[in-house]
């Protein structure tokens, strides 16, 4: 009897050692996914803190503008047009109320932002492969946004349509698996906010669909259909409601006509500008520029990443929603063939995503293969490409003063460094009620110094651009500026705050010219290229004449003019 009472104790006692093994085996890689994950938010958090104060560029200083005269009341279009739909500029007005309009408290905003981006990136990553390819994506994604050439540092409209996008995949992965109206809903209103930050998003909403599209496929029955139909109905009218009800704001505020004009009418020709010369060469110049430091990680996610969906069994039912997930993150880098350097980061959670279905794929074809020694050869790559990227841009990441990167990102040329201490200048003699008005692409000058502005046209470019609205814009920029007869006027004479070209008409040059006699000149810039900025004040300009042509003159309306 004692025999056989000894005999079920050491029969219970023997699998445990095996099972107390295999919850070991099972629980280091998330161990070393969440140490990952946490590894790659302590470097974004440290490199954006520590950047935090580099001074706004052109795209910021717009949506910091349109933001900031929200909070003020005044819609978008109204008192400054841009092509660019509005989902940026309320996203902007939301995260200076929270952390200040300042370019801190915007670069704040921008890091949460990008925290949530890689912790959905993390959770889809996730949901497809386990928590190790989620970790390795969401730190890829964060790596790449880090990369100076991408301007991943700087809160532009295509942070905003990531953020979205992934938001509505999460939630849409979800719906798939377990049907929910709300999920569904939730997941097109994402969508269609993404589309709303900016036109490059509408590939997302379009990649739900086809997504809802291939679930419905996938389950063959004529009743699965009808469903399927109507829940594609459904996203599809919640994806469209953000836009919708937008249009709706403008036509109750009067701004609608402005507001097709811009976002639909300027902004298809607009879209068709470059040769497909030239935009060739923007994606061998920028495509050059971005994958600097980072080229192993691209290789690892396009090779590696779409290899994997094929050599690993547990990934292939994976396979038709990761590469629609590629193939139209990617078109949303195309519009307009402008290639520009941050378009590529509406394509970064694709790539990042691939890294990590890389890394998983490998470690399970490697497992089949019974080598469990060299299952850690695909996490160790991808830790030694992302040490590689880090050391290589690491001074930038953690050396250089914030000036010196808008500098080097940006050159001399650009017054983005200047703008700071001109709009300083401007405050310390406006008072209250006084406009500015800036010949020049310059809408960061608004925003730093609070003074609204007396003209629409923050940007100038659209009027030297071979479009057929160029020359009506230039006389009513002039229109505009003489009705409301700013105190100040800030011409900025840099060629990359006009990019004029040969067939571009000259009035706007030759009013300026004529119409400044009514202003004295008060402060003037010079940005020779290599050298520091020259300021001269105003004690400091009788008849004074710039030495460079590279220069910013800041006037202010003489009395009784």
């Amino acid at each position: 009897m004692k025999a056989a009472r000894k005999r079920p104790v050491s029969s219970q006692k023997r699998p445990q050692p095996a099972s107390a093994s295999s919850s070991r085996q099972a629980f280091r890689p998330d161990i070393l996914a969440y140490i990952v994950l946490v590894a790659a938010v302590l470097l974004v958090v440290a490199v954006r803190l520590r950047l935090r104060s580099v001074p706004l560029e052109r795209d910021e200083g717009e949506y910091a503008l349109m933001g900031q005269l929200i909070l003020q009341g005044i819609p978008p279009y109204e008192m400054a047009y841009n092509m660019k739909l509005p989902g940026t500029y309320y996203a902007y007005a939301l995260l200076m109320t929270l952390f200040g309009q300042t370019p801190e408290g915007i670069r704040l905003g921008l890091l949460l932002v990008h925290l949530v981006s890689m912790g959905l990136l993390f959770g889809i990553g996730r949901k497809i492969g386990g928590a190790m390819p989620g970790a390795v994506a969401a730190a890829t994604y964060g790596l790449l946004c880090l990369v100076p050439a991408t301007l991943g540092l700087m809160a532009h409209a295509t942070h905003f349509n990531v953020l979205f996008a992934l938001a509505g995949l999460w939630l849409l992965l979800h719906c798939l698996e377990s049907p929910r109206w709300v999920l569904l809903i939730s997941s097109g209103l994402c969508f269609g906010l993404s589309f709303l930050a900016k036109q490059q998003g509408v590939f997302f909403p379009l990649l739900g669909a086809l997504l809802l599209g291939w679930s419905a496929w996938r389950q063959s029955p004529r009743a699965h259909w009808r469903i399927g139909l109507t829940r594609l109905a459904v996203f599809g009218l919640a994806a469209l409601l953000p836009y919708g009800l937008f249009v709706l704001s403008t036509l109750a505020n009067g701004t609608f006509e402005r507001f097709w004009h811009w976002t639909v009418e300027y902004a298809s020709q607009y879209a068709g500008t470059k040769t497909l010369e030239r935009a060739w060469t923007n994606l061998s110049t920028n495509l050059t520029n971005i994958t600097k430091g980072v080229v192993p990680l691209w290789v690892l996610g396009l090779i590696g990443g779409l290899s994997a969906l094929w050599v690993a069994p547990s990934l292939r039912r994976w396979g038709v929603p990761v590469l629609l997930f590629t193939g139209l993150s990617l078109l949303c880098v195309l519009p307009g063939f402008y290639f520009r350097s941050h378009y590529f980061i509406a394509f970064f959670p694709a790539l990042a995503l691939l890294v990590g279905l890389a890394v998983r794929g490998w470690t399970e074809w490697i497992g089949t293969r019974q080598v469990p020694s060299m299952s850690v050869l695909p996490v160790g790559l991808f830790l030694v490409c992302s040490v590689y990227a880090v050391r290589y841009h690491r001074n930038i990441f953690f050396r250089e003063s914030p000036e010196m990167v808008c500098y080097r990102l940006y050159g001399r040329s650009n017054p983005f460094v200047e703008s700071v201490e001109i709009s300083k200048f401007l405050r310390s003699r406006a008072k209250p009620g006084d406009r500015l008005a800036v010949v020049g692409s310059e809408p960061q000058l608004y925003f730093y110094s609070r003074l609204q502005p007396a003209t629409g046209f923050i940007y100038t470019y659209p009027l030297m651009e071979n479009q057929p609205y160029s020359d009506a814009m230039q006389q009513e920029m002039a229109e505009e500026i003489e009705r409301n007869r700013p105190r100040f006027l800030v011409y900025v004479s840099l060629p990359l705050s006009w990019l004029r070209r040969e067939e571009s008409s000259s009035y706007i040059f030759d009013w300026y010219r004529k119409y400044a006699y009514n202003y004295r000149i008060v402060q003037a810039i010079e940005l020779p290229p290599g050298e520091r900025t020259k300021y001269h004040q105003a004690e400091a300009l009788n008849n004074y004449k710039p030495q460079h042509p590279n220069f910013i003159f800041v006037h202010e309306r003489v009395e009784g003019q």
